[in-house]
């Protein structure tokens, strides 16, 4: 499953409502996040004694924020964009000269308090508890403070302070945010650290944009993990309904496959996530998957295998509760990546499964149908999504007819690219996902050095599953197939094998090393060059030659306006510039 949430997912929670429904939403939000950053800058310069930077910040979000803000106010309430104006307005005056410190206080948790009331009206509870929409909300806050703080720093010295209270303000503000994320928000902390300790040395605003950006690499990092731990359940999914058609039809060998298939490739990759939530659910989770061969196989009715096939639907789903969360779950944005990844997966399949207008590969070329299947399933689920049921059609036709794998690739994007026009295209190139295999075999050769065994599995089985198998249908293409097969079984099999038997670490990194030869020989197969560069070039001259016939009709049209006006050595000039 492809480990990358969209890049402006948050953005588009409520995408299918209307993409611009859910970026205003997402900006009001924002605006007020930095309003309650000026409140604690407010905060800390009246502690300070410091007046003239707290009438600063007390008058910011009327000054600077609240205009954004009324339209949105205005057509949600009337009476409570007069009452959020009338707030921020007197704050100035009302911490200001002469006021007492508790009685500044009052005013300040006054404005807060609106302020919270103003995000229940105009952006709701649901949308405001929303994991992926309180990650973009503090990177839209860390993004701010980078600006911020680059006006404020030069030669480690503070050249304006009310911009350094804002960076600093913001970063606090994004932390609040994010430590409400539960132990993957506390995961944050250090990251945090190196934030604020870099905003205490004054460092280089380079330095600090360096930091900043390794924090929010590090938020994104949550919702990746998420994605692909409900991606591997979405497969799970896909598997169970395999399993179910080849016991109808009587297919117990086929039936075995998929029924061991999310114990022996998915559950790896998964674990990390459910130890470290729940160790109980793990456990059982991990049971339920071993059994499940056993539960469904020989010896077994229809309907006690159908009793195993239900449990484990239901414990997947325990798990996607726990895990992934019920907010995160039912989100659009990440329903619609899931769909793209399951589709996307799709196509790898059934590339290695059909040659010739045959099924070479019964397992694969039926994981591809059944990941079709829970992709249609999960975009129906979702309100006002666009009507898909012809392309799904068309798609599973193509499945039945066994065109070639090339085929079912643009019937498949013709879906992606409906997805795409709505929330934005994800597409991650050839050379993306080989960057992201060498990335996390890296990352898993430390981890098992450092004694972390399930960890270096989880990502091993990452850089497998959420990566490779993107890059296995166009090695095949490329008549690569001997070579996709050999890193495969080095990667899949003896790597993972390795690490699960608690091989010495030297033997570890030796293989790593292996499959990271492999790697680049991959990279060499699939690298835009040759009769794919060729491809390219002649696409760029199509779009030329194109062009150009446009341009000459441009002429030709200036070329009759001028002889419409009697302008002949102008219309001389458009008549022989073609």
């Amino acid at each position: 499953m492809k480990a990358a949430i969209l890049a402006a997912a948050a953005l588009a929670l409520l995408a299918w409502q209307g993409p611009a429904f859910a970026q205003s939403a997402a900006d009001f939000a924002g605006g007020l996040e930095e309003a309650l950053g000026h409140l604690k800058a407010l905060e800390d310069n009246l502690d300070d004694g410091d007046a003239e930077s707290a009438l600063i910040h007390a008058t910011h979000p009327i000054a600077e924020l609240y205009d954004a803000m009324k339209p949105q106010l205005a057509a949600a309430d009337r009476s409570l964009d007069a009452r959020v104006q009338a707030a921020l307005t007197q704050l100035g005056r009302d911490t200001g000269q002469g006021v007492s410190r508790s009685d500044a206080q009052a005013a300040i948790e006054e404005a807060k308090d609106i302020v919270e009331e103003a995000r229940r009206t105009v952006v709701g509870p649901e949308l405001s508890g929303d994991p992926a929409f309180k990650i973009d909300l503090a990177k839209g806050l860390l993004e701010t403070s980078i600006a911020e703080y680059g006006e404020a720093v030069e030669n480690g010295a503070i050249t304006n302070l009310p911009e350094f209270q804002d960076g600093s303000a913001f970063v606090w503000r994004a932390e609040q945010i994010t430590m409400t994320l539960g132990s993957e928000g506390a995961g944050l902390s250090s990251a945090y650290d190196r934030v604020n300790a870099a905003y205490a040395r004054t460092d280089s605003p380079a330095a600090v944009e360096s930091a900043t950006n390794d924090l929010m690499d590090e938020m994104d990092g949550i919702l990746d993990a998420k994605i692909a731990f409900a991606g591997g359940l979405e497969e799970a999914l896909g598997h169970f309904k395999a399993l179910e058609d080849n016991l109808d039809d009587g297919d117990a060998e086929s039936a075995l496959i998929h029924a061991t298939h999310p114990i022996a490739e998915l559950y790896d990759a998964m674990k990390p996530q459910l130890a470290a939530a729940d160790r109980s659910l793990d456990a059982r989770v991990q049971a339920a998957l071993t059994q499940l061969g056993r539960d469904t196989g020989q010896g077994v009715s229809r309907s006690d295998a159908q009793a195993a096939i239900e449990e484990a639907k239901d414990i997947v789903e325990e798990a996607r509760r726990t895990v992934v969360g019920p907010e995160l779950s039912g989100d659009p944005a990440f329903k619609i990546d899931l769909a793209k990844g399951l589709l996307e997966t799709s196509i790898a399949e059934y590339g290695e499964a059909v040659e010739n207008g045959a099924i070479t590969n019964l397992p694969e070329f039926q994981d591809g149908s059944a990941f079709v299947w829970r992709a249609e399933q999960i975009l129906q689920e979702i309100p006002d999504a666009p009507e898909m049921s012809r392309d799904f059609a068309a798609l599973n036709s193509a499945y039945d007819r066994l065109v070639d794998p090339s085929e079912v690739a643009g019937v498949t994007a013709r879906i992606t690219g409906t997805i795409d026009s709505v929330v934005g295209s994800s597409q991650t190139d050839l050379l993306d996902y080989v960057a992201n295999i060498r990335a996390l075999l890296e990352q898993a050769r430390s981890a098992y050095a450092t004694g972390n065994g399930d960890e270096a599995l989880s990502l091993a089985t990452r850089a497998y599953l959420d990566n490779y198998e993107f890059l296995e249908g166009p090695l095949i293409q490329a008549g690569e197939r001997e070579l996709m097969e050999k890193v495969e079984i080095m990667m899949r099999e003896e790597l993972r094998s390795m690490i699960r038997s608690g091989a010495p670490g030297a033997g570890v990194s030796s293989q790593i090393d292996s499959v990271l030869s492999g790697i680049d020989d991959v990279e060499r197969a699939v690298a835009p060059s040759g009769s794919m560069a060729m491809t390219a070039a002649s696409a760029q001259s199509a779009a030329d030659f194109a062009g150009g016939l446009e341009e000459a009709l441009g002429h030709f049209k200036a070329l009759e306006d001028n002889l419409d006006d009697g302008d002949a050595e102008s219309a001389l000039i458009h008549a022989t510039h073609p």
